[in-house]
């Protein structure tokens, strides 16, 4: 679908309708219609970024001590490096869409487009979130850190754990029907053992134990308890313990409001885990992306210097979104230009 003005752009909103209850809106806009939902450190062709990922941000710190706070937590480190257009994990988003039109248009040669996400209020966390620090800890292992192999060890253990469960129910259920009357002072009889009743305990049980003997082999790997080392550095807080499927999620970062770009561009963060090793990007769920019809959200390459100057009329321009210094300089040059 072709957005050739604003117009047309809060018409689809309106055609949407609001966010369903318990999701909250959000937008990103892309330059090049073929740009795809992938943060930095994971874009196509630059396979050398994540590659060394952990490399570049050491690099970064300990090249500019002076820019860390050392009290600062990974995650608001690697807002920092974004700022400053360093690769991460992070995808810029915001809640306005006007915004996200600006980051469409900016630049011209390639079709834009207009993303909206509705993302479950239980994915959007803030910054001192424990799945924030989970995520955020990823970016500091090598590129060789692969998570399969924990899991595979660990459903094994599981599988085992299980069994025992079984079994030890099995030798009760025989014990409790052998001896009658201490089945009957509990209420129990053979009925019972052949209900459905029963029959969910047992499965639910045996859930508990496969979970419990999944995550605590799985967090007593090597992989896992250097991750683990990371996460506590930054979080001291931090329990010992990482639910396995943490480290695959994509969430939504609500991040201090103390940068004064954040502030203007009204931003946020998806902050994305990785595959069954790091160098896959972990995936956002499709139902969050919304549109009409399945059509994406073109702005032509044509019809950018127009909203471009629409924009610009309603106070969204390169100088407001940008409050820097150095961002304000050409645009602060330009005005006195002679025309």
């Amino acid at each position: 679908m072709e957005i050739g003005n604003i117009t047309d752009l809060l018409n689809v909103l309106q055609e949407l309708g609001e966010p369903k209850h318990g999701y909250t809106r959000f937008f990103r806009g892309h330059s090049d219609s073929s740009y795809e939902l992938n943060p930095g450190i994971y874009r196509q062709k630059k396979a050398y970024l994540i590659q060394n990922e952990e490399k570049i941000i050491r690099d970064a710190i300990t090249n500019s001590p002076d820019s860390f706070n050392q009290n600062n937590t990974l995650f608001e480190k690697l807002v920092k490096l974004q700022h400053y257009g360093y690769a991460t994990r992070l995808l810029d988003l915001t809640s306005n869409v006007l915004v996200a039109l600006y980051f469409a248009v900016n630049k011209e040669g390639k079709d834009g487009e207009v993303i909206v996400l509705d993302i479950p209020d239980s994915e959007i966390k803030y910054d001192d979130s424990d799945v924030v620090a989970i995520l955020s800890a990823i970016s500091l292992r090598d590129k060789d850190f692969n998570i399969q192999k924990a899991k595979e060890i660990a459903d094994e253990e599981a599988k085992i754990s299980r069994g025992i469960f079984i079994h030890e129910q099995e030798e009760k259920k025989k014990s409790m029907l052998e001896e009658p009357a201490r089945a009957f002072m509990r209420g129990l009889d053979e009925k019972y053992f052949n209900s459905e009743t029963y029959e969910q305990i047992i499965k639910s049980g045996e859930r508990q134990a496969y979970t419990k003997a999944y995550i605590e082999t799985f967090n007593k790997q090597e992989e896992i308890r250097r991750l683990l080392h990371d996460i506590r550095h930054d979080k001291p807080s931090f329990a010992p313990i990482i639910k396995p499927d943490d480290l695959n999620r994509v969430v939504c970062v609500r991040a201090k409001l103390n940068n004064p770009r954040i502030i203007r561009q009204q931003g946020c963060f998806l902050l994305f885990g990785m595959g069954a090793e790091k160098k896959e990007c972990a995936v956002i769920e499709n139902s969050w992306i919304r549109n009409l019809n399945g059509n994406k959200l073109i702005i032509k390459n044509k019809k950018k210097q127009q909203i471009l100057n629409e924009l610009k009329f309603l106070g969204i321009s390169h100088q407001n979104l940008f409050p820097e210094l150095d961002a304000q300089a050409e645009d602060i040059m330009n005005k006195y230009s002679e025309k």
